[in-house]
């Protein structure tokens, strides 16, 4: 009998649009799954889908990613089994075969054939997979059966939990460290974007805005800038290795040390503007414009300020990058990121240390900010979840509250697949009760 070829492009539209019959879903040591979610379609590097939600034949629930091969044995020739990446597998969907799926950290994930398990022949499959797909959450076209009003108001009170949320993870840190320690983490955690947040989080512990502060408190701006660069790159192990790096000389005159490995900073997929290294080029400037002041006291000024505006307070967090190649034209810090900063980290940050000094007038300050701030910016997670909503939703997502309440639900509900305690989707079926 003629072997069966299929690529993963089609496995990938089985999987995400589950064109299988679920009792038939076995791994190869015959235990049966049920999929509860079959997580989201990884555009980056690492495993194929994220998120996924499977339970087990005992009932245990497992949360974690999914990796898609034609042939079981494809796990170790494509390298996966060295690869920290994919730690967090709990399932390697094929094709066919059995073979185990042997994790970097040396647990097993099972694996699933799919060979027996369509819901049709494979030219059914072919159809199917070329249909567009139709969403099947609860919450679909939630804008058109509900209304602008109380999705509006659903959003906005999502936001406004987001928010303080942010500002109690501020707050319990504001308990055991420096306030500027506390906001240069934040802010270095929001130059390292999604892929390298936890890695500019574990710089700005190796390096302590104290021990900067030390070394380059009595320089000149444009000599700070450069001591931080080469204490930032350095220590991050982004350094130029090319000997003529005035950093470099400069890295190694105050003792290097022991840098950050490699395999820490994500770069795969990223564009050459939020490379690491420019980022760490932006926050150097960030730091030293800083200086004089005090983080920590400069943030503060700067939203006490009476004459408080957006623009002058995203300014304060913009860099232009004056290289040989750019003359200023391009940022190391644009105002999308600056956004980014001062939603996520400086606002929910200022309110945590006003609540704890019972400084009201500021609390109610930078909460009346946050609700009129404007959208920071298109997220492809955003951009699904408002499909989702209906037709008109980016309209009716409108201000940065409402963008972080939708953030909000998909962390909360829609990646755990927690739809029944979702506020939209019980808002919906309220109203299908009384209608």
């Amino acid at each position: 009998m003629k072997r069966v070829e299929v690529a993963e492009r089609l496995l990938a539209q089985v999987w995400k649009r589950q064109l299988l019959e679920a009792r038939k879903l076995v791994t190869g040591s015959g235990e049966r799954v049920c999929v509860i979610y079959p997580g989201r379609e990884n555009r980056d590097r690492g495993p194929d889908f994220v998120g996924a939600v499977i339970s087990t034949a005992d009932g245990v629930t497992l949360r974690g990613d999914v990796e898609l091969h034609s042939r079981a044995s494809d796990w170790r020739i494509h390298g996966h089994h060295r690869d920290s990446n994919y730690n967090n597998v709990i399932l390697q969907v094929v094709w066919e075969g059995d073979e185990v799926a042997v994790l970097e950290s040396g647990r097993v994930a099972p694996t699933v054939s799919l060979c027996h398990c369509l819901d049709g022949s494979l030219d059914d499959i072919h159809y199917q997979a070329g249909l567009p797909l139709v969403p099947s959450e609860p919450c679909c076209n939630a804008r058109e059966r509900l209304g602008d009003r109380v999705v509006g108001r659903l959003l906005d009170e999502a936001g406004e939990e987001r928010f303080r949320i942010k500002a109690g993870d501020f707050a319990a840190a504001l308990c055991v460290e420096q306030p500027s320690q506390v906001l240069y983490r934040g802010v270095m955690g929001a130059l390292g974007y999604t892929k390298n947040k936890e890695a500019f989080e574990e710089l700005s512990c190796r390096l302590p805005l104290e021990v900067l502060e030390g070394l380059c408190c009595i320089k000149s701006y444009l000599e700070r800038v450069t001591v931080l660069e080469a204490l930032l790159l350095g220590k991050a192990g982004l350094l130029p290795d090319d000997g003529g790096d005035e950093r470099e000389r400069i890295w190694h005159s105050l003792g290097g040390g022991e840098t950050m490995s490699p395999d820490r900073w994500r770069v795969f997929r990223i564009r050459p503007g939020n490379h690491p290294a420019r980022r760490l080029a932006g926050a150097a400037h960030l730091l030293a414009r800083f200086m004089e002041t005090g983080l920590f006291e400069g943030v503060l000024q700067l939203v006490s300020a009476s004459s408080l505006s957006i623009g002058k307070l995203e300014s304060s967090f913009m860099v232009r990058d004056y290289g040989p190649c750019s003359n200023g034209k391009r940022k190391l810090i644009g105002q999308g990121r600056a956004r980014e900063i001062v939603v996520n980290i400086v606002l929910p940050f200022i309110f945590a240390w006003a609540e704890a000094c019972s400084h009201r007038r500021l609390e109610r300050r930078i909460l009346a900010l946050y609700r009129r701030y404007p959208v920071v910016g298109e997220y492809g997670m955003t951009r699904e979840l408002k499909g989702l909503l209906g037709v008109g939703a980016s309209e009716l997502v409108g201000s940065a509250r409402r963008q972080q309440g939708l953030l909000h639900l998909d962390k909360m509900y829609c990646r755990p697949r927690e739809c029944i305690a979702c506020p939209v989707a019980r808002r919906l079926s309220s109203a299908a009760l009384a209608g």
